[in-house]
């Protein structure tokens, strides 16, 4: 919006959350942007422009500022600036901390209104694969800066969204990997536990061994899971899928268990077991 001698050309604008607008001073003396109501914005550079400079403010609540010089009482230096809500995202932020993580293990949700507001309710919404559609989780309340956190544990891939008012984050996919335990029970004979919301059994993990010359894991054979017993922790239920296995292998190489993408299904990661030697 441009600050002629004339007046604020053009007078009127529409713009989306998130987007910004640059007051820029055409004339030869200083002028000074009031804005109403007076929060929802952030100017960095304040509002009084000296000639030839500008300042820019960025919108992210949806509402309708009226514009206006205090020094200048006709009807061009009166405008409004309309701001509608934006794509997802563009005022209020969602992210999540780590993106993939073991079954079992916590996911930081956070994120930030764009209008810095504090004590505002964000609603926090979840969609486990599976389900039909999200559902509310909780609601949290913004910090002094407008930012809000939220921890969370995860049975299967779950995808979150926040809300307030009118105003949506981008939804965010959090990951879980099955968590896969591999023991050593005898020399060449092995046990491997797999932990998930669901049960495994009947499905294949990899046993396979890391070779130094080609720097890569190599299978040496694959297992088949049987159903195991229900536990309580890390969430209740957990259902515990398991196989005791020999392999003929040297002793001391680095192994592992390794559970595919493939047989981890659309509600899993892949996941592998931590290195033990053999």
């Amino acid at each position: 919006m441009a600050i002629t001698r004339n007046g604020y050309v053009p007078k009127t604008l529409t713009i989306v959350t998130g987007d910004s607008v640059v007051f820029a001073n055409q004339d030869t003396v200083a002028h000074q942007i009031v804005l109403k109501p007076t929060t929802g914005f952030t100017c960095p550079s304040g509002l009084v422009i000296q000639p030839g400079q500008s300042s820019t403010c960025t919108f992210a609540t949806i509402t309708k500022y009226a514009v206006s010089d205090p020094n200048r009482r006709t009807s061009a230096f009166k405008g409004t600036i309309t701001v509608n809500v934006g794509p997802p995202g563009s005022a209020l932020s969602l992210a999540a901390a780590p993106k993939v993580a073991v079954y079992g293990g916590r996911v930081t949700l956070s994120g930030k209104l764009a209008a810095g507001l504090a004590n505002q309710k964000i609603d926090i919404f979840a969609q486990e694969c599976g389900a039909a559609a999200m559902t509310k989780l909780t609601t949290v309340t913004t910090t002094a800066d407008g930012s809000y956190t939220f921890v969370v544990q995860p049975r299967r891939n779950t995808t979150y969204q926040s809300k307030f008012k009118a105003l949506s984050s981008a939804q965010m996919l959090a990951k879980i990997r099955p968590k896969l335990t591999l023991r050593k029970l005898a020399p060449r004979k092995f046990r491997v536990t797999v932990l998930a919301a669901e049960s495994n059994a009947g499905k294949f993990v990899l046993f396979q061994r890391y070779s130094s010359v080609k720097r890569r894991w190599i299978t040496v054979r694959s297992v088949v899971l049987r159903a195991g017993s229900t536990l309580t922790t890390p969430i209740s239920p957990t259902s515990v899928s398991t196989a005791t296995f020999r392999a003929r292998i040297k002793a001391r190489l680095r192994v592992r268990a390794y559970l595919t993408q493939a047989q981890a299904g659309g509600c899993y990661a892949a996941s592998a077991s931590a290195t033990i030697r053999s």
